[in-house]
């Protein structure tokens, strides 16, 4: 990926000038011409952030959108009843903080927020960052009352996940209590069936080579349990055998177990 910036929004060009020094990247204005050798770019719009082909900022553009209406109708009517619910173990306590080591576009850790855990959220693709601290930008702006308590409850970080996790082996981090795990399974695919979002986050992240060595060292740093979110029902290859499953209905969580939440809360 050959990365260019585009802002659109005039008064905002010291802005944006941070940001194409941030990635290295030239700064184009709107209107003006981007060279076909720039293969993406994040635009600055008065919607936020986005990332998209630099030929056009159509539907192709992908942002982070906490104030996205489905998303909210999802938070505001499924409550616990929510498979990620009983996968990271709010049936069994409450005020769990997890560590989410795979954030992608963030929406299943401001789920887990909304339903009252403490997330970190951890982003290794300085892009993928980049969106993700506009989005919870932006959210904090709009002054949501609703959303207000949710979005304190999540903290980001840009880093790797093996580097935070031998950080809490070493003793410089607290361990979480549960360490969830999205590392986006389904091979990449030009099929319509694959969602925009995902296909780009598929397309501009690695894919995880050894990810039964992931697990592991996430194993041996969670207080209570690894969850690992796996879509459709197919169980996982190369893995030792979850605990427990918690199905679902376009993704299955599987679920390692390392001690009871009957210690705490």
């Amino acid at each position: 990926m050959k990365l260019a910036v585009i802002n659109e929004i005039s008064e905002n060009r010291s802005n944006a000038q941070l940001l194409a020094l941030r990635f290295a990247a030239p700064l184009y204005e709107r209107g003006e011409p981007v060279p076909e050798e720039y293969t993406h770019s994040l635009w600055i719009s008065a919607d936020g952030l986005a990332l998209g082909p630099s030929c056009s900022k159509s539907t192709a553009a992908t942002r982070v959108d906490f104030m996205d209406p489905t998303l909210l109708y999802r938070l505001r009517t499924s409550g616990k009843r929510q498979g990620i619910g009983k996968a990271v173990g709010l049936d069994k306590a409450t005020g769990i903080s997890v560590l989410d080591a795979t954030a992608g576009l963030g929406k299943d850790s401001l789920v887990l927020a909304y339903l009252g855990c403490e997330i970190q959220m951890l982003e290794k693709s300085p892009v993928i960052h980049a969106l993700l601290e506009d989005g919870l930008r932006r959210a904090q702006e709009a002054h949501d009352e609703s959303l207000g308590s949710t979005l304190q409850r999540m903290q980001l970080f840009q880093c790797d996940a093996r580097a935070w996790f031998a950080e809490i082996e070493h003793g410089s981090r607290p361990k979480p209590d549960v360490i969830y795990l999205d590392p986006m399974f389904p091979e990449r695919s030009k099929s319509a069936s694959v969602k925009k979002d995902m296909a780009l986050l598929q397309n501009l992240l690695e894919a995880e080579r050894d990810f039964p060595g992931l697990l592991a060292a996430a194993r041996k740093v969670a207080i209570h349990r690894v969850v690992v979110k796996r879509p459709g029902n197919k169980p996982g290859k190369d893995v030792p055998a979850p605990t427990f499953i918690v199905p679902g209905k376009s993704a299955h969580f599987e679920i390692y177990v390392n001690s009871s939440f009957s210690s705490i809360r």
